[in-house]
């Protein structure tokens, strides 16, 4: 490779995308449920697309982002387009997202994209990238934990989705394997028409647009430094992939996690991933409402973690109407959250106060081995 061309795949701007499965709350009965909605396509962007997903009901494809703050942005104001600009504004009944990972019996990702340049991705070039992110799978999936109800239960795990639908929607890869079979946890998706390939990550369930713009943030900081051609930072064996894997959709932010073989916990793990990543981080424009996603990982708080504890609180004061109880709290979040306000107040709403984050830092130097 001559060094001129070798200057021009240096220059390549990664790209990313996000498909989101949603369940829908139907309003004014606040019934969570799998009823399609769809935005007026006048509202309808260019490189966007509210479409179906089969198993869970409505699908969100995104444009490209260049950028985390780009990301998080367009995520906000394309997810609120459902509510605000309903396709069918005469109906009785109206609909708000609930990006959740299980509700019912079906089970909604977040489907992460990934991809160099304009031109075509190449199969070689995905396989080295996912080399790289491996082994932060255990990572992604703590940051995307958002499914602790399974068929209208409350269960003690942080993601039932991958619990129980890993061996079949979200297959492990080993490190040294890249598949293009649809339904393993990273896989090469080779597009179509319309859709140019890209790596694929599969492992997140649904979640609101701070968490998506944070799982976006681990991914591209690893992609940044593979495509200087650094060596990968953290390779563990497949056995303790497997147990972290594992400890990250049952326990959450309580899970132990394997970085090189040395097992963290989860703010360790954190405070690890922006000291190793410090060059690739300070890089790009990361929104404070996205970093702050990170501090309250720190704290023992994740999305999964919030939604049980409103569901708690809605059992033990409304215990035969809880759901409905529930759905009322969450519809009013999702729409202050979607409109401009914070996480915390997203919180607030559902009836769950998090902890200050003031005086929390992330890459703290004594977060060690």
């Amino acid at each position: 490779m001559s060094p001129k061309t070798h200057q021009t795949q240096s220059r390549k701007v990664i790209s990313m995308g996000i498909e989101l499965e949603t369940y829908s709350i139907a309003l004014p009965d606040y019934r969570i449920c799998r009823d399609l909605q769809f935005p007026k396509r006048a509202t309808v962007e260019k490189g966007e697309k509210f479409t179906k997903d089969v198993s869970v009901g409505s699908e969100y494809n995104s444009k490209v982002f260049k950028t985390i703050r780009e990301a998080f942005f367009l995520l906000k104001s394309s997810l609120r387009k459902y509510g605000e600009f309903p396709e069918d504004s005469d109906a009785n009944e109206r609909y708000v997202i609930f990006p959740a990972g299980g509700w019912t019996d079906r089970f909604a990702g977040c489907h992460v994209h990934l991809a160099t340049g304009t031109s075509s991705f190449k199969y070689e070039d995905a396989k080295k990238l996912s080399a790289y992110l491996h082994d932060h799978i255990p990572f992604l999936i703590v940051l995307g934990n958002n499914s602790p109800v399974w068929r209208e239960k409350l269960t003690p795990y942080a993601s039932t989705r991958l619990l129980r639908g890993s061996e079949t929607y979200c297959r492990v890869i080993k490190r040294a394997t890249l598949y293009k079979h649809h339904y393993r946890e990273i896989t090469y998706n080779q597009g179509g028409k319309k859709k140019p390939p890209t790596l694929e990550v599969r492992v997140c369930d649904s979640s609101i647009p701070e968490y998506v713009a944070a799982i976006l943030t681990v991914c591209l900081a690893v992609a940044i430094r593979w495509q200087k051609r650094r060596s990968p930072l953290n390779q563990s064996t497949h056995e303790n992939f497997l147990k972290a894997r594992n400890s990250a959709f049952k326990m959450g932010t309580k899970a132990k996690l394997a970085w090189t073989n040395h097992w963290l916990s989860v703010p360790d793990y954190t405070d690890l991933f922006f000291r190793k990543y410090k060059e690739e981080l300070d890089q790009m424009d990361i929104p404070e409402e996205v970093l702050s996603v990170f501090k309250y990982l720190k704290k023992g708080w994740d999305q999964s973690e919030v939604i049980r504890k409103a569901v708690e609180r809605c059992q033990r004061k409304h215990f035969p109407t809880w759901q409905r109880q529930f759905a009322k709290k969450y519809s009013l979040a999702i729409e202050e959250l979607l409109d401009g306000n914070s996480y915390r107040q997203f919180a607030h709403r559902l009836g769950v106060k998090l902890p200050s984050i003031e005086r929390t830092w992330l890459g703290k130097k004594d977060s060690r081995w």
